[in-house]
């Protein structure tokens, strides 16, 4: 089971305690929320940078947001928690709160065996091939299939954790930035 994944399938991103970097894109001008206990601000993994995307994109966001939220380390992320908050500013506030604020959910077993192992990711993303709802100049929906491999600083490599991912987005207008507003995995 993948850190964070109830028994039902489904993969939930539980908030964190504190508020994400603020090095990170800006949601739609919305300023981060300070906290009392900073989070992990960074990765020491490369991650999309806010530049380096077209925002107006929805596939390009969609993907900078799936891979910012699985490169996962484990010698600096408390959980997988932390590398979701990472992509803070591509989530729209409502979703970027639910994460940050709903209920902590523990590590699982297989967090503690990544950790003992001092474990990183990198995700790889395949586009999906179902069947979607047509863009509208403010919705969109994408479907990638998710390969997370988690690999030890000791050489040790975990197995291929293998989900599908549902991406919804939305903007305000047309050439607005695209913000991720929920993602599923199952």
């Amino acid at each position: 089971m993948a850190p964070g994944q109830p028994s039902g399938g489904a993969v939930m991103f539980g908030p964190a305690p504190s508020a994400p970097s603020t090095d990170g894109p800006v949601p739609d001008g919305t300023p981060a929320r300070p906290s009392a206990t900073p989070a992990t601000t960074a990765s020491p993994l490369p991650t999309p940078k806010p530049g380096s995307i077209d925002q107006r994109d929805a596939d390009a966001v969609g993907t900078a947001v799936l891979t910012t939220m699985w490169t996962v380390d484990t010698t600096v992320d408390r959980d997988q928690r932390d590398a979701a908050l990472r992509a803070a500013g591509w989530l729209s506030p409502e979703y970027l709160a639910e994460l940050r604020d709903g209920p902590q959910p523990g590590t699982d077993a297989a967090w503690t065996t990544w950790a003992a192992h001092r474990a990183r990711t990198r995700p790889t993303l395949t586009e999906g091939s179902d069947t979607r709802p047509p863009d509208t100049a403010t919705h969109a929906d994408r479907q990638w299939q998710l390969t997370v491999t988690p690999i030890g600083a000791d050489g040790w490599r975990g197995r291929p954790l293998v989900m599908t991912a549902f991406v919804s987005l939305q903007r305000r207008g047309s050439g607005a930035p695209w913000r991720v507003t929920s993602v599923t995995l199952r």
